[in-house]
């Protein structure tokens, strides 16, 4: 049950790490086709470092750095270092389990592996939280009557990578944890064997 748990551990890790990447670097955080006052091919998104417009006529995004104004608000700035944190810390958490598991010289360390399983917990958490804060934000634009009609975006494509990816850290971490749980308490011996002396 061990080795199982620490196998889906380290298998589930790193898929984690490559869709947290995809929605960090990809700026479709928040999106809106179609938007009012501008041609209907036009299709507008954001990410943590970009603002993006892509025109069905062209082959790809003409993409900027975000505006001054947004660029440094500051839940911009914990977003992104929420999202760059989670990836260093997901990375060392990686690291150090295969250290702990020791494929290549048997036995492992648990306790490495189970710092390990805690510090992936946390990056998963880390990144879900911006997420979600960032869904929380979207869908109070999109609700708000005070939100012009040009500025009511959609959920992005990478809020659900972001979720996906926090959520299988997460689950690795879990499982990476407990992979080393040794049951505690009264062990039942076997009783000693009686043994023979020849006199």
């Amino acid at each position: 049950m061990g080795t199982l748990s620490l196998v889906w551990g380290l298998v589930l890790a790193p898929m984690g790490w490559v869709l947290l990447l995809a929605a960090t670097a990809t700026p479709r955080w928040r999106e809106l086709p179609e938007r009012p006052g501008y041609p209907r091919d036009l299709f507008f998104s954001d990410g943590l470092w970009e603002s993006c417009v892509e025109a069905l006529t062209q082959l790809g995004p003409a993409c900027r750095t975000l505006p001054e104004d947004t660029a440094h608000f500051w839940p911009m700035w914990v977003l992104r270092a929420a999202a760059v944190g989670s990836l260093l810390l997901g990375a060392l958490a990686y690291a150090l389990a295969m250290l702990g598991a020791r494929w290549w010289a048997p036995p492992p360390r648990p306790n490495l592996v189970a710092t390990a399983g805690l510090l992936l917990m946390l990056a998963g958490a880390t990144y879900l939280g911006a997420t979600s804060y960032m869904a929380h934000r979207v869908l109070q634009d999109l609700t708000s009557p005070q939100t012009p009609p040009a500025d009511r975006f959609h959920l992005g494509t990478c809020l659900y990578l972001g979720w996906s990816g926090g959520g299988a850290e997460v689950l690795a971490g879990v499982c990476l944890a407990t992979s080393f749980c040794r049951k505690r308490g009264f062990v039942m011996r076997p009783a000693a064997a009686p043994y023979e002396v020849d006199y």
